[in-house]
């Protein structure tokens, strides 16, 4: 996919709707050094699950405005089968692992995040941020909003993918 030319925060732009289900393609494996929770993080162990994958920074104003819908999204659908990912893109910040977990308490996230690799970065095309995939239960990107977007978008895009048959 495409390669990464410079970091930037991005403003709305584009629809809310999904890819027709025939045109959709695999999201590519997801890695990164865990921030909270421990555990490696993996798209495969959420199959059969829709997966919202949220790329940001700490020193991106637009992601800081979203991560509030985030988390009470994440709060509203992880019992409907909706995991939430979160991916900082802070590679070369030598930020201390004791300064993400006071950003993420002072946000009350509680999803699982990580610092995403190179790798993961480049796979994803990540360039501006914020930048938001949405994944159906088969593990197919069903919708990507890059920049500031609504709660009412990310709603309307979540109620359909758990509206959809599963695997």
């Amino acid at each position: 996919m495409a390669s990464i030319s410079a970091w930037g925060c991005h403003s709305p732009q584009g629809e809310t709707g999904l890819i027709p289900s025939s045109q959709r393609v695999s999201a590519p494996e997801i890695s990164g050094f865990p921030l909270n929770f421990g555990d490696s993080i993996s798209l495969a162990k959420y199959r059969g699950k829709v997966v919202v994958l949220d790329f940001w920074a700490t020193w991106c104003g637009p992601c800081r405005m979203e991560l509030p819908s985030l988390v009470k999204l994440n709060q509203s659908y992880r019992d409907k089968g909706v995991q939430f990912i979160g991916l900082s893109v802070e590679l070369n910040e030598n930020m201390s692992k004791d300064y993400f977990d006071k950003f993420l308490a002072s946000f009350g996230i509680t999803y699982p995040v990580a610092l995403a690799s190179t790798q993961t970065i480049q796979a994803y095309g990540i360039n501006p941020i914020p930048a938001t995939f949405f994944i159906d239960k088969s593990g197919k990107i069903a919708a990507t909003f890059e920049g500031l977007r609504s709660e009412t978008d990310f709603t309307s895009a979540l109620d359909q993918l758990v509206a959809e048959p599963g695997t």
